[in-house]
């Protein structure tokens, strides 16, 4: 009979601290590794201690992940952005919440995918029209602990469907047809809540969509001459993350005129960021075309890139995870009494928090 070195409390606060890639390797340890990494207590963990060491112990402000338009070097910029490189692709991301990513290869077609673990859930057709224009988002809602797609379409002028898909009801509803016309495309996810660039009664709008309410509401911006002219009075008017915080910049002007609001939703928190003083880190992810769907073997992401420069404000978020995207394998796991057990699937839904 094999001996345990370690109580397993003590080994999984070892593993916890491994990245994706060596944990997939440690599954093939024993059936007791395999059955303690797959547990969703363990998942959950792993993916909290990944966020605190990116923030804390790395110094890496944010991950990021885009999709590569070719395999290329970063001075070539050949990555997609929610800019003319978009509508050149038919392939999208759409968003990125705890390691999962949202990607839509067309309109009838939308992809979960993990890319350390090369898991992919291909979702029901949202029977979206083939014309007009797309916009669409992903997030997690921790208050029903489950993962949500957002999509918008242009059903008739000026006016924006929204569709939302819920992986634990694997059902679209229809949210309803709002007054706004978008000029993003792809929902920033912060504080709960995917966000747009839109145009409501001639006017730049700030569009958020709560995820755990599924209501949509105006963010204020800021009362500021820079931001009239710099910002909200162009087209290439765009929303990115910096440090967590909603920021707004016009495409072709980053890393520069980037304005952030420091307490989201508090009109007066909006300030100017000085370029010089973004200091962090950022590890840049760059998403391989999704033909073989071949769990556990070598990440979908080229080689990161180590950026220290907010160019990448606008790119969504990203932290590598053992989530699954299959949100009905549910795990049968009981603790093992003498070293052996019954392995299972990973969890799906995974929060940091």
């Amino acid at each position: 009979m094999s001996r345990t070195l370690f109580p397993e409390e003590v080994l999984e606060q070892i593993l916890i601290r491994l990245s994706v890639k060596d944990l997939i390797r440690c599954r093939s340890v024993s059936k007791s590794w395999l059955s303690l990494i797959s547990d969703p207590n363990f998942v959950k963990g792993h993916l909290k201690n990944s966020h605190n060491r990116d923030r804390n112990d790395d110094g890496i402000g944010n991950r990021r992940i885009v999709m590569s338009i070719i395999p290329c070097c970063y001075r070539h910029r050949l990555y997609e952005r929610d800019d003319i490189f978009f509508d050149a692709r038919e392939c999208h991301l759409f968003g990125s919440a705890n390691g999962l990513v949202c990607v839509s290869p067309s309109h009838s077609e939308i992809l979960l995918v993990n890319p350390e673990t090369r898991e992919v859930n291909k979702l029901k057709n949202p029977h979206i029209p083939e014309i007009g224009y797309l916009i669409g988002g992903f997030g997690y809602d921790p208050s029903t602990d489950d993962y949500k797609v957002v999509l918008g379409f242009t059903r008739f002028r000026g006016y924006t469907c929204f569709k939302v898909f819920t992986l634990k009801s694997n059902v679209w509803k229809v949210i309803g047809d709002f007054h706004y016309t978008l000029f993003s495309r792809v929902g920033i996810l912060c504080n709960g809540a995917l966000h747009w660039v839109a145009k409501h009664d001639n006017k730049k709008a700030i569009l958020s969509f709560d995820l755990s309410e599924d209501k949509l509401k105006e963010i204020p911006q800021p009362d500021h001459v820079l931001y009239e002219v710099g910002i909200a009075g162009y087209s290439s008017m765009r929303l990115g993350t910096l440090d967590d915080r909603l920021c707004a910049y016009r495409s072709e002007m980053v890393p520069y005129n980037i304005w952030v609001m420091n307490n989201y939703n508090v009109k007066q928190s909006w300030e100017l960021v000085d370029p010089e003083s973004k200091t962090k880190y950022e590890a840049v992810h760059r998403l391989k075309d999704l033909k073989h769907y071949i769990p556990n073997k070598r990440s979908f992401c080229h080689e990161k890139w180590i950026v220290k420069t907010p160019e990448f404000v606008g790119s969504l978020t990203y932290v590598p995870s053992l989530v699954s995207p299959h949100v009905c394998r549910k795990l049968k796991r009981k603790r093992p009494e003498t070293g052996s057990t019954k392995s299972g699937k990973i969890s799906s839904c995974g929060n940091s928090s």
